[in-house]
């Protein structure tokens, strides 16, 4: 009878830990770790998997555990609940800690797009989805009813990237404010709209299946446009060049500041790593066998490594683009300039501190910040 309960106890818990998208590890109790960190097993957390496995953490010793979880909405969340110290996230999961808690700062950006439309698509052929025509390509005939659903995570910073294109097409006057509204609206029972909040793991399914049209989900685009019925689209608009923000908790950097800018050290050794021209492949190999996906290949993510720019920084306009992407996102009077500190950066490249400018492809000086 013990025994029933303490299976029906386990199943209950690994059913609620994957509904929340969080892949629990092994935890030995006589193990003592100096940093927690919530990984995610999806693209843009590579300099992560490649630090851990090349050795970078045990090079600048530091003791990393890490959790591995579906993306930045369930990082942010081990974030906020205090099971990580550490993690790495989009723009809108930034957002939203940011919004809930005055705990926590972002310390450093660890890749970002060299592309000026960052916003890629997979969309089922059948349909002849035209991005630069959206009236009449993602609505119906009618111009108030949905013909294309896009399914997205809207816990990560796909959502306002989707959101980002949408606005871009309005303020071209390619739709009306209500049909940016429509097709911006999330799905429900009860209102049609343009966006199905679908979890990654579930998106190739639902796009094959028809129950979406179209997808918004970086590597997961890539891995569904290897399908036949398929075809890869891009927003034709330019838009503020996307970044990933590593984030740590208020606790953290009160109590774990060296461990901290040691993790920082490894992670700056592993963007150098896929920066470099003669070890670049030998990381993406360790990559696709880490993503363990048939469709996502050495192309793939060799295509992916030299679509951005690898190093730990600072993104130039770092929080002009999050107080954007929270405008979209429906914050209003939303100020992230106090959360954000070069404090480790400086601490990591020896008192020298810089930015990445977008713009310029390249890093500047604290004077031109």
């Amino acid at each position: 009878m013990e025994n029933n309960k303490i299976l029906t106890i386990t199943i209950a818990f690994v059913l609620i830990a994957s509904a929340v998208g969080i892949y629990w590890y092994y935890n030995d109790d006589d193990e003592q770790y100096d940093l927690v960190i919530a990984c995610g097993t999806k693209n843009c957390y590579e300099p992560f998997w490649v630090a851990e496995h090349f050795g970078f953490f045990d090079d600048e010793n530091v003791k990393v555990q890490m959790m591995y979880v579906d993306g930045g909405g369930s990082a942010t969340t081990a974030l906020l609940a205090g099971q990580v110290d550490m993690t790495l996230v989009g723009a809108d999961p930034a957002i939203r800690l940011f919004d809930k808690t005055t705990d926590g700062m972002a310390i450093a950006t660890i890749e970002t797009s060299l592309n000026a439309s960052p916003t890629d698509f997979a969309a089922l052929s059948k349909y002849n989805v035209d991005l630069t025509n959206p009236a009449t390509s993602l609505l119906n005939p009618d111009g108030k009813t949905v013909r294309i659903h896009c399914g997205i995570d809207i816990t990560t910073g796909y959502y306002s990237g989707y959101i980002s294109y949408l606005y871009s097409a309005y303020q071209a006057g390619e739709l009306t404010k209500d049909q940016y509204e429509l097709l911006k609206t999330v799905k429900t029972n009860t209102q049609d709209g343009g966006i199905v909040d679908i979890s990654f793991n579930l998106q190739i399914t639902a796009l094959l299946q028809d129950a979406v049209q179209m997808l918004c989900s970086g590597s997961t685009v890539a891995m569904a446009s290897q399908y036949q019925e398929v075809e890869a689209l891009s927003s034709p608009y330019e838009s503020a060049v996307g970044c990933c923000i590593i984030i740590v908790s208020g606790n953290a950097i009160a109590e774990k500041s060296d461990a901290i800018t040691k993790a920082l050290k490894a992670l700056d050794k592993a963007c150098a790593f896929i920066e470099n021209d003669e070890t670049k492949l030998q990381a993406a190999e360790y990559c696709v066998e880490f993503y363990g996906s048939s469709t996502w290949t050495i192309d793939s993510q060799m295509t992916f490594f030299n679509s951005q720019y690898w190093d730990i920084c600072y993104m130039l306009g770092l929080d002009d683009f999050l107080n954007f992407k929270a405008g979209l996102l429906g914050y209003e009077n939303f100020d992230c300039s106090d959360r954000i500190t070069q404090d480790f950066l400086i601490a990591v490249h020896d008192g020298a501190d810089y930015a990445y400018d977008s713009e310029q492809n390249k890093i500047v000086s604290n004077s031109l910040i």
